[in-house]
């Protein structure tokens, strides 16, 4: 016995019915078509039966839509040389005055530039984040024990280091952001 003979279960026919109904809402058969379908679907006794009932129909619709054609995406804006040299000073600003050279120029350029605003608060949140670890080493020192002041010169090389590749990040064009750093001010 071929699987085409086999008898066909209520499930199988109330699914052949779903599928027509999806295929007359969607437009694939027209309702005389839909009509005569159903019927067959629901006097169907055989596998053959049943899958007859879906003869010369498409199992999807073809689209009836062109693809866009292929477009080369834009090229990378870079910031404007204005933004860069702010945004540099920005960075730079935080050796000589830590934290509030950087908020200064939030506060005055980054108001009038999306770019120098972008540098300088992230020269700001890494001045406010180092000016912290600073002051937590401090007290952990004073409480813990004088031991811990080998780490004061270790946290001062990498907050001088990073400061001056922030700005020369900046002044190359591209958009740095500091490892390590709590983002207080957005």
């Amino acid at each position: 016995m071929s699987t085409s003979e086999l008898l066909v279960t209520h499930d199988q026919r109330d699914r052949a019915v779903e599928i027509l109904q999806e295929m007359y809402a969607d437009g694939r058969v027209d309702k005389d078509e839909f009509d005569t379908r159903l019927e067959m679907a629901l006097k169907a006794r055989t596998r053959a039966d049943l899958n007859g009932t879906f003869n010369g129909l498409m199992a999807r619709p073809i689209p009836t839509h062109v693809p866009a054609a292929f477009s080369r995406p834009m090229p990378l804006q870079r910031p404007t040389g204005d933004g860069r040299g702010m945004g540099t000073v920005a960075h730079w600003l935080g050796y000589p005055t830590f934290f509030v050279g950087p908020a200064l120029v939030v506060a005055t350029a980054g108001k009038q530039n999306p770019v120098v605003r972008r540098h300088a608060l992230e020269a700001l949140n890494f001045q406010l984040t180092a000016t912290l670890a600073f002051i937590a080493l401090g007290i952990t020192t004073g409480v813990v024990g004088d031991w811990l002041g080998f780490l004061f010169p270790i946290l001062g090389i990498m907050w001088f280091v990073l400061t001056g590749v922030g700005g020369i990040a900046t002044a190359a064009g591209s958009n740095f952001r500091y490892p390590f750093t709590l983002r207080l001010v957005k």
